[in-house]
């Protein structure tokens, strides 16, 4: 398998309907369209990975610095996809159900926790898959009960604690194999709006990209691994100020990085 950027246009709502066919789901009326060459690649499991802020030009300029998402983006693919919101709970809620915010009405916290609509990790549960949903403590709380593992990380601890609990939480759910798995980390968002600049952008994603290696390398090649963000940078210096609002996805088999 080879790397190719494509030029083909994407759009986060695209992630949902992919997941939903590798994983045998219906997925209620969504707005976006599975990515075929995704499903050719017969994966039976999925993790996706959410990176706060991690639109598509920054990764272009933190790319050739990150070495476990630079060969991903190599061994898979790299993809420009169209941003639905500026903000991330309307974004991971697309990113998650498929639909427009329009369609799916989540804009706030105590939205997601009132809504009516299915999300992915919700609809593989009830048809007796494994799931588990690693992410902020609010976010988290909107599955207990649903599905059958969730760790809710408290957003009040420092960044990088966050991300490393979040990897620490993800390869010990990782390890039981789950037919799907997602997980959020938070740590550039964090660096921008505290205001330290690039190069704490630039520490803040390698510590990211550090551990994707690490649950990478607990992985199995039945995996497939999609690594999105949910909008692009809107603080900063590097704040995209005009459409097109684009975040990078990449899509790998697990064990792409490896020799």
């Amino acid at each position: 398998m080879t790397a190719k950027k494509t030029t083909q246009p994407f759009s986060q709502l695209d992630i949902a309907p992919t997941i939903a066919l590798i994983l045998g789901l219906q997925l209620p009326n969504p707005d976006g369209r599975p990515i075929d060459f995704a499903v050719d690649w017969e994966c039976k499991n999925v993790a996706l990975i959410i990176i706060d802020s991690l639109g598509y030009d920054l990764l272009m300029w933190l790319l050739p610095t990150l070495e476990n998402m630079r060969a991903l983006s190599i061994e898979g693919q790299l993809l420009r996809a169209e941003a639905v919101s500026t903000h991330t709970t309307p974004a991971i809620a697309s990113i998650l159900s498929g639909l427009l915010p329009e369609h799916h009405g989540i804009f706030d916290k105590a939205g997601a926790k009132e809504s009516s609509i299915l999300s992915l990790p919700e609809i593989a549960a009830a048809s007796g898959q494994s799931c588990a949903v690693i992410m902020e403590q609010n976010g988290a709380d909107v599955y207990q009960g649903l599905i059958e593992v969730v760790c809710g990380i408290p957003d009040s601890i420092p960044p990088q604690d966050f991300d490393r609990e979040a990897c620490r939480m993800t390869c010990q759910a990782l390890s039981k194999r789950p037919r799907l798995l997602v997980t959020y980390f938070i740590g550039i968002d964090k660096s921008v709006h505290l205001g330290l600049g690039l190069e704490g952008i630039r520490e803040a994603a390698l510590l990211i990209d550090r551990c994707i290696g690490k649950i990478l390398s607990i992985a199995d090649d039945e995996t497939m691994f999609i690594i999105c963000g949910d909008h692009p940078i809107h603080a900063g210096p590097l704040k995209r100020i005009k459409e097109p609002y684009c975040v990078a996805i990449i899509i790998a088999k697990g064990r792409t990085q490896k020799n």
